[in-house]
Parts: structure tokens; sequence; C-alpha cells
């Protein structure tokens, strides 16, 4: 069973907008406080667009006169979510169309597509088999893939042969940073910490050629995923494989 949404609300409003400031700070007193709810509001967009976060966004009648740019955005955007209206969608009451995605992505400084893409590892979607691995229903949201068996088949043959040429580049700069020192033998060509890095992300690739070859099996038991020959007469324009592409060692 999959788990509810988690839902993100935030409330556009000053800092002596609170009822506990009401006695210290009246209305009467607001226009002659210091303002910071139009760059707060500006950072926490920016912190949720960058983690790939919704939120839903209230602003308060006075802060939406006083920083009308928030109103002539929504305007801008061609479509007004009323209050109640955003309850009705966050309740389930109410469909999202395609006129309120494009507002809220706008409003929310992200793209229509990211508001589509389920959580990470949630690949139950309505109308989708969920027969499809987390990844690649996030590239096909993406518009990286196509669902079917040639895209499947396409989609992780190329990351087969990226990922297999990023392994040999990486034991290639490793068998060199740990040769011996020209200035002192006893000692590697490379700082300890260089090393242990570019190990790390060796074990990362070798991780992910894993990954890669267990879903290539699962597509085509025959392993042509893997054919590099049969990539490079697909894709000869686009990438080229090194020499030792379907050969790197994977352990």
């Amino acid at each position: 069973m999959t788990a509810p949404p988690d839902i993100l609300t935030v409330d556009v409003e000053e800092w002596f907008h609170g009822h506990n400031y009401l006695e210290a700070v009246p209305p009467s007193a607001w226009d002659a406080q210091a303002r910071r709810v139009a760059a707060n509001t500006e950072r926490c967009l920016e912190i949720l667009a960058r983690h790939g976060v919704r939120a839903t966004f209230f602003v308060l009648g006075w802060t939406a006169e006083r920083h009308p740019d928030l109103v002539r955005g929504i305007a801008a955007a061609g479509r007004k979510l009323s209050p109640s209206g955003i309850s009705k969608l966050e309740a389930g009451d109410r469909r999202v169309d395609v006129d309120d995605l494009t507002v809220i992505a706008y409003l929310l400084r992200t793209t229509p597509a990211a508001l589509l893409t389920p959580p990470e590892g949630q690949t139950t979607l309505t109308g989708v088999p969920e027969e499809f691995e987390p990844e690649e229903i996030d590239r096909w949201m993406r518009g990286e893939l196509v669902l079917t068996d040639e895209g499947l088949f396409n989609y992780w043959q190329q990351e087969w042969v990226i990922c297999t040429d990023r392994i040999h580049h990486l034991e290639t700069t490793l068998a060199g940073m740990t040769a011996p020192s020209k200035d002192d033998p006893e000692r590697p060509s490379a700082h300890p910490k260089t090393i242990a890095a570019y190990q790390e992300r060796l074990d990362a690739a070798k991780a992910r050629a894993r990954i890669i070859r267990e879903r290539g099996v699962q597509l085509d038991p025959e392993g042509r995923v893997f054919n590099a020959a049969d990539y490079i007469d697909n894709y000869a324009d686009t990438h080229q494989p090194g020499t030792t592409t379907a050969r790197s060692s994977l352990s």
C-alpha cells in the first residue's frame, strides 16, 4: 500500500503577525516594523526548488497588499487559485488540471514535470503498470526515455557503456595514483586522501554497473544490453566508448 504524500503549507506573513505579538505590536503599528517576509519567502522557494519539494503558500492579505509582486506573479501565470481552491486540491476534492499545474509550477519556481514526478522510489502511477524501476519512471517523466521494450533497452545499454567507460577511467587513474613515487619509491604518487576519494568513486561506479547488469538481464537474458559493438553502431555520432568498455572487471 502506497503511503499518503506529505503536504507542506507555508503561511506567508510577517514576524509580527503572530497572535503572540498582538499586544506588543498592534495592527496600527505594523507598517512601522521592519519587513522580512519577501526575502525569507524567496529564500524558502529557492530551497524547496533545489530539493524538488513542493508546497502550498498562503499569502496574508496585508502582505499581498504591500508586496503586490506576489499577486502579479499569479496574474502573469494566467491562473488564480483561491485558498479554498487550494484546500480542495490538497484534500483531493478537486482534480488538478493543466492550468492548475502550470501556475503552481510557476509560483513554486519549478517545472510542471517536477510536480508530476512521483517521490523518489515510488513507481505507482495512475495508468502505468508497476513493472518499471523508479529510475525508469523518473527518466520517463523527464522525457529521457520511452516506456517501451526498445526505449528501455536503448536507455540501459547507453547507461552500461557510460558506466563501464567510467570504471575503466577510474581504474586507470587509480593505477597511476598508487604507483610508486619517483621521489620516494616507498610512497604512492598521489596523496592517500585523493586515492581514497577516487576509490570511493570506483566503488560507486561498480555498484551502479551491478544495478545495470541486473536490469539488463531482466530486459534481455541474451545479454545484448552489454554489447558495446552494437551500441557503437547505434550511437557512434553521440558517444565513443573506450576500447575496454565491455571488458572492465566488475567485482
